[in-house]
């Protein structure tokens, strides 16, 4: 049971993750059903809301802040909570365990939207919700449960983001970027065309701008201190406008 603790622990906080974030994106999609609200601004503000609950939670003086009385971060996770590294140094962007599990997560994403009832429903009210109302599918309860499905791939990530890359949450710092980690979600889904093939590539493609404005990348073209904001840049191009 022993050599069980770890992987059980990794499981457990990965589970709650997910639970979280289907929890918290489902209020998003309860808003939407119930009021009309749009999705991406409901989405917004709570993402702020999350964001300044943390900094209260894990700041100075905060319930759950950590050992260090001068510093606004979360305890250390315990080390057998902690997704190891199979490739590469953590501290020099390595790989561990993630990495294939969001290539996995591609493929129930596929599987999901393209061969249940759910994820046809789901197509359904997306394309058009009026038509799949008159369909007899609802679309008050496709709302909530689509967007509680995207929560919890969110939580997914955030949870092995934690586990593996930082080990600690910190407000105050720069290991969340609160502020544009939206914006990009939503410049790879319109890049990627809201497929499962599309947003892999299209990924990868913010994944490596993103990394590599922010680890050294040396250009004459855009000075040093300004590259570290370009993706920034291209994914707000994405955003919606209205």
């Amino acid at each position: 049971m022993a050599n069980l603790a770890g992987p059980a622990h990794v499981l457990l906080a990965i589970v709650l993750a997910m639970l979280a974030g289907a929890i918290w994106a489902g209020i998003a999609g309860f808003l939407k059903a119930t009021t009309g609200a749009h999705e991406v601004i409901s989405t917004i503000m709570l993402n702020w809301i999350a964001i300044y609950v943390g900094a209260y939670v894990f700041g100075q003086g905060g319930p759950l802040q950590g050992s260090q009385p001068s510093a606004p971060i979360s305890a250390t996770i315990v080390p057998s909570g902690v997704i190891k590294f199979f490739w590469g140094d953590q501290t020099l962007g390595g790989v561990n365990v993630g990495f294939f599990v969001s290539l996995a997560m591609l493929v129930v994403f596929w599987a999901v939207l393209n061969r249940t009832t759910l994820g046809y429903e789901v197509r359904a009210v997306g394309y058009n919700p009026d038509a799949a109302a008159y369909g007899g599918i609802s679309v008050r309860k496709n709302y909530i449960r689509a967007m509680a499905i995207s929560g919890g791939f969110a939580g997914l990530a955030g949870g092995i983001d934690m586990l593996g890359t930082y080990n600690s949450i910190g407000f105050g710092t720069l290991d969340v970027y609160g502020s544009s980690i939206g914006f990009l979600g939503i410049a790879v889904a319109l890049l990627g065309r809201n497929t499962a093939l599309g947003t892999g590539i299209a990924a990868f493609l913010f994944g490596g701008l993103l990394y590599g404005t922010t680890h050294g990348l040396n250009t004459s073209a855009i000075p040093a201190q300004l590259t570290g904001n370009l993706t920034l840049i291209i994914s707000s191009s994405w955003a919606p406008t209205s």
